[in-house]
């Protein structure tokens, strides 16, 4: 048997008469929440997506959890439990990396920038070949060391692609323990390596990074096996965080130990204190919006004002009265944030899909966006809270003067 609350509040908001002022007012109240709902979805959605595009972004060239020594600037390799960090388990691959400031020349043009040494297979299992716009992703051209650069140092070297046969791109390091003196030519060590690949990731990394092989790395350093960092790839759906203590663990207090999201904190925190500062914002509209409903309820109680004294004459008790009422507001704000999280989830799935917002010169194609479900959870318990604290206000304060107590 249906509650006679309910069945009452159904027939009051879904009406056979013509649309009095009330029924107006009630859709537009719907209206109204179902759009700030809708703008609530999309809106964290995009902040999501802009979230995903940094985290691939950043991957190419950080890994889940690096390690580096917190007293040398080296890490020997011999010196760490290898066995014991490839059975951590979620670690998919553990691979050694050298880093460093070094002087970029080409022709006449110089600049500082930071190379990276890094092993055989890391284009593969990197997928930064997919980032490669000009060239290809080889740091191996005919057995010989090649190099990979970002776009923003190939055009402050003002680097041809076309020359790098003849006229490659050449890179100096100062010698491992000397020092400047007065013969600065002799304290440096050169190489000319030629470059196969133009790579864009984001302007961090294009503006400063140059990858060549470890090899070629360690040797213009003057390393012999020793390496700048190790890191650590993780399998899908891993946790960085419990991944990174697993293997600080292991390597002890001389190591510091970060995931990339710890490397990267400021930019992270960044677009997550901005997408929670416009739910707050928005959910500011939604409390104004839903005075629409107090407006529509009150309207509401004052019409059916003869039905209250009927009702309460028959003996129907005051909670009843109440509950009718308060299940009016109820139906309209429910129905108004489900109606708004259908279109605010079509709306995200038709940009994903089909790119409904273009970015012209952007790092994407089309606008990212990504659906969490934290988020709707978040945003249609803020729809159900101010909607239940607007339709308590009305029904409290009216029913009492029209009879219900």
């Amino acid at each position: 048997m249906p509650d006679l609350g309910f069945f009452i509040a159904k027939r009051y908001l879904i009406s056979r008469n013509s649309l009095s002022v009330i029924s107006v007012m009630s859709l537009i109240s719907m209206l109204v929440v179902a759009v700030v709902t809708m703008a609530m979805v999309v809106v964290l959605s995009a902040f999501n997506g802009i979230e995903q595009l940094i985290d691939e972004r950043y991957r190419f060239l950080e890994p889940d959890i690096s390690a580096e020594a917190v007293y040398n600037k080296v890490i020997s390799p011999d010196s760490l439990d290898t066995d014991a960090l490839k059975a951590v388990p979620g670690v998919e691959r553990i691979s050694y990396s050298v880093e460093e400031f070094v002087l970029a020349e080409y022709e006449r043009n110089q600049r500082i920038v930071r190379m990276k040494g890094v092993d055989r297979a890391f284009a593969e299992y990197s997928g930064i070949d997919t980032l490669v716009y000009d060239g290809t992703a080889s740091l191996f051209k005919d057995g010989k060391p090649s190099a990979l650069i970002g776009i923003g140092v190939k055009y402050d070297l003002n680097l041809r692609l076309f020359e790098q046969a003849y006229n490659p791109l050449r890179l100096s390091a100062l010698q491992r323990g000397k020092r400047l003196g007065a013969n600065r030519e002799a304290a440096f060590n050169r190489r000319n390596i030629p470059v196969a690949g133009i790579f864009s990731i984001n302007i961090d990394f294009d503006s400063d990074y140059v990858i060549v092989p470890l090899d070629f790395a360690s040797d213009l350093l003057g390393y012999e096996t020793e390496v700048s960092r190790v890191e650590f790839q993780l399998k899908e759906g891993e946790s960085l965080e419990r991944k990174r203590d697993e293997i600080a663990e292991i390597l002890g207090p001389a190591y510091s130990v970060k995931s990339r999201l710890e490397k990267n904190e400021l930019i992270y925190k960044t677009n997550k204190t901005e997408k929670w500062a416009t739910f707050v914002i928005m959910g500011f509209i939604l409390l104004i919006a839903t005075f629409n409903i107090i407006a529509a309820l009150t309207l509401l109680i004052n019409e059916k004002r003869d039905d209250i004294k009927v009702l309460s004459g028959m003996g129907a008790p005051a909670s009843l009265i109440k509950r009718v009422f308060f299940i009016e507001g109820a139906l309209i704000n429910s129905v108004g944030a489900a109606v708004g999280l259908v279109l605010g989830l079509a709306l995200v799935y038709l940009q994903r899909e089909y790119g409904l917002v273009r970015l012209e010169g952007g790092l994407v194609e089309y606008y990212p966006v990504a659906v969490s479900s934290g988020d709707l959870i978040a945003v249609f318990g803020l729809v159900l809270i101010c909607g239940l604290l607007s339709s308590v206000v009305p029904v409290q304060i009216f029913t009492r003067r029209y009879g219900a107590l």
